[in-house]
Order: C-alpha cells, then structure tokens, then sequence
C-alpha cells in the first residue's frame, strides 16, 4: 500500500513538473517554434 502511495505522489510530481516546463516554453514564444521544429525534425529521421 505504501508502494502505491509513492509511485501516486511521484507521478503527480512528474505532472506538476510538466506542466510548468511547458508554461515556461510557452511564456518564451520566440524560442517555442525553432524548439519544436528541431524536434519535428528528430522525430522525422
């Protein structure tokens, strides 16, 4: 029981962490585009 609980807390860890790292590159707009062209490019090859 006490497993579960800690894999609960780090996955909402993990969903917090996300979320900011995606507000951050989304507050940056002149970064964001060339960012997700290098990984559109990535996932290509």
């Amino acid at each position: 029981m006490s497993l579960l609980n800690i894999g609960i807390i780090v996955e909402i860890f993990l969903f917090v962490g996300v979320f900011l790292w995606v507000r951050k590159l989304n507050s940056k707009q002149s970064i964001q585009p060339s960012l997700s062209k290098k990984i559109i490019k990535n996932l290509k090859f």
